[in-house]
């Protein structure tokens, strides 16, 4: 069993530091002497979409065989650096909204007016059609798939058969339209904790105060129960996702509580259940929200988050679940405009992948939805899609690069570990990724201010432990400011364009005597290659 993630951050803190030189932008990076104990496994699926249900033909594309072409192109840019293409999650809100039609050949949605604070509201009632699940098979091969199916109805024969026309999609008579993709999870519900009464947030749910924890844990079990009935949940099939907490109706519902409570006591159902997934966001948009560049990549904002999820990943990993962030983003009601959508929630979503990883989480679903101001991609252009960057073509997001640099960092092998690497400085970060016990990549994110005024901040980064006889080569990510929402650079290429294919050339810098300069909002991604850090 490894070290404790609380007491393997204590040590790590007294090992690795960052102290000031002669000036405020001079630092000095300490590497770890070798691998720590605490470091944890990095998944190549550790960063993976959420996609809301109600818009599902414009991601997939609109009709069986006719993908989209542009998403597919976004996905593959991903796979290359990790040689595996990343999980979608399909569902969220909308999942509890919907009900089989099979009059309609692939879906049907109504939408309620937009609001300031929600303008891009999603679905209040859709219709699965007989195609809507087939779409799957629209996505590059290898692509692998957690379906979300509607709990919320209390309708137990809805639910079935939801399921019911999910396994005919992809094991049954239509099994040839889905051969390259995998259904890897079936999800029952979304935020069960927000059906009912919130004491913490006066809300009130559909459901009285009769809905709770323990009505949940039965009704779940019950219902997941009828699902494998209907879906072959065998050697290799999927896996039940049990969860999907927002977290904000604590202490009346618990991850230790649900456990206790019997959520997992049928073997059968235990046997086919190997994760639970929770949700979490930095914050909430409201339109009364005052825009301040540099609070969604504030460093100690985001270990006050991610770290008090610590007690559910213990208690998860001590069940043998694997813990995932089913559903992730920077700011709840689909993003800050000015935060979200700028160059800022870049440097934030690889700060929180690397670190959420580095606590044990093994993939994150980042929400996503047409026209969200946080989403990485916009996956199609219209009236209707409007995410602040006045682009009417589908086109990426700043987050975007996030994960194409979390992707890069993790690599090929299978065998990369992540720790990181604690700075004394609120705006320095750094993360190792270690392959067979070495240093192999270090990710050095600098989340200062810039504007656009005046001449643009850098730290000059020195690396203690980096001997001459070490090369290394370094890649940064671009931009004008803190707040650009176009412009952006990875390695010298853009991304930015009509087809999704980078453009321009790979560039890389030669960090000579282990000094390099790290200017204001960008992240730097170096690479050691055969060598060996300092044992």
């Amino acid at each position: 069993m490894r070290a404790s993630i609380t007491s393997g951050l204590l040590a790590l803190l007294a090992l690795s530091q960052v102290v000031p030189t002669s000036a405020s932008d001079k630092f000095t990076l300490r590497l770890p002497r070798q691998m720590p104990a605490w470091a944890e496994k990095l998944s190549p699926y550790l960063a993976g979409f959420s996609i809301e249900m109600d818009r599902w033909p414009d991601w997939a594309g609109e009709r069986v065989g006719k993908p989209n072409e542009y998403f597919n192109q976004i996905l593959r840019n991903l796979g290359e650096r990790t040689g595996h293409m990343p999980f979608l999650r399909v569902g969220a809100n909308s999942q509890d909204r919907a009900t089989i039609d099979l009059d309609f050949e692939v879906m049907n949605a109504t939408f309620p007016e937009p609001t300031e604070s929600v303008p891009q509201p999603e679905a209040d009632r859709i219709f699965i059609g007989r195609d809507f699940y087939a779409l799957s098979g629209n996505l590059p091969p290898g692509t692998s798939f957690m379906w979300g199916l509607n709990l919320k109805a209390l309708n137990r024969s809805e639910t079935v058969a939801q399921a019911r026309l999910l396994a005919d999609t992809f094991q049954g008579d239509r099994a040839n339209l889905t051969k390259h993709v995998r259904l890897a999870n079936v999800e029952i519900g979304n935020e069960p904790d927000f059906y009912g009464q919130n004491r913490r947030f006066l809300y009130q749910g559909t459901f009285g105060s009769e809905w709770d924890m323990h009505n949940y844990t039965d009704t779940w079990a019950d219902y997941a129960q009828a699902v494998g009935d209907v879906i072959d949940l065998g050697s290799g099939g999927p896996t039940l996702s049990p969860g999907a907490y927002t977290g904000f109706n604590y202490p009346d519902w618990t991850v230790t509580g649900t456990l206790m409570g019997g959520l997992l006591n049928d073997d059968d159902i235990r046997s086919h259940t190997d994760q639970f997934t929770l949700h979490g966001y930095s914050g909430g948009f409201g339109p009364e929200l005052r825009v301040v560049p540099g609070s969604l990549m504030d460093k100690d904002t985001i270990r006050s988050n991610l770290t008090s999820k610590i007690p559910n990943i213990s208690a998860l990993q001590a069940q043998g679940l694997k813990v995932i962030l089913g559903e992730t983003n920077s700011y709840a009601n689909h993003g800050i405009p000015g935060l979200s959508n700028t160059v800022e929630s870049a440097i934030w979503a690889v700060d929180w992948l690397l670190l959420a990883a580095s606590l044990g989480v093994e993939r994150l679903y980042f929400h996503h939805g047409v026209g969200f101001r946080y989403s990485t991609v916009q996956p199609v252009a219209g009236a209707d899609t409007d995410d602040g960057l006045n682009i009417t073509r589908p086109h990426i997001l700043p987050s975007y690069h996030a994960f194409l640099i979390v992707n890069e960092a993790i690599g090929t092998s299978g065998n990369a570990y992540v720790a990181e690497v604690p700075s004394l400085t609120p705006n320095l970060t750094a993360y190792g990724i270690w392959e067979d016990q070495q240093l192999a990549r270090l990710i050095v994110l600098n989340s200062q201010v810039y504007l656009g005024e005046g001449k643009k901040p850098t730290i000059n980064v020195s690396l203690d432990g980096f001997s001459a006889e070490i090369t290394a080569t370094m890649k940064l990510l671009r931009s004008e400011a803190t707040t650009s929402k176009s412009g952006l650079t990875w390695a010298g290429q853009s991304f930015e364009t009509v087809s999704g294919e980078p453009q321009g050339d790979v560039q890389e810098d030669l960090v000579k005597g282990g000094r390099f300069t790290l200017p204001a909002s960008s992240i730097a991604l170096l690479s050691f290659g055969n060598n060996t850090m300092r044992a």
